[in-house]
């Protein structure tokens, strides 16, 4: 549902990812540059979204439509984007603990509910650093099993 309470077009969702497609290609090929410029290393990011973050930009156009272009208040989100990616977006917002992550989540409070479909949908992505750390906290086999501990005894 958009920030006003009216779904915006399929196309004017279209028009909108298609410009927030260029603006965070743009700013990351700025980045590459710079960096290999200076002689940084690059960062991982691809220059063009990823499929994962085209999705992300099609959640975000849905909600928000050409406000996120046109005001100044969701540049914070673009370049979020554009230097960390848009998974790392998400999971900012929704599990953020730092200040710059509240005011983010505050900003996309419109869009949590579509952001929390996207994990549902691609939890191996969005949610592959929880699953890291839940791994510690399950069940480990004991060391050897019955079968290993059968031909010792014998």
């Amino acid at each position: 549902m958009a920030h006003g309470e009216e779904a915006f077009s399929d196309r004017e969702v279209a028009r909108v990812v298609l410009a927030l497609d260029e603006t965070v290609a743009l700013k990351r090929r700025a980045a590459i540059f710079w960096l290999t410029a200076r002689g940084h290393a690059v960062p991982i990011l691809q220059a063009r979204p990823s499929r994962i973050e085209l999705a992300v930009l099609t959640a975000l156009a849905q909600t928000y439509g050409a406000a996120l272009l046109e005001q100044p208040s969701f540049a914070p989100v673009l370049d979020c984007i554009a230097k960390r990616g848009a998974v790392v977006l998400i999971q900012q917002a929704l599990w953020g603990e730092r200040s710059d992550d509240v005011r983010l989540a505050a900003r996309l409070l419109a869009a949590r509910v579509p952001f929390e479909i996207l994990c549902g949908t691609w939890p191996e992505v969005f949610m592959a650093d929880a699953h890291a750390e839940l791994q510690g906290f399950r069940p480990q086999q004991p060391s050897g099993s019955s079968r290993e501990r059968e031909d010792d005894d014998d």
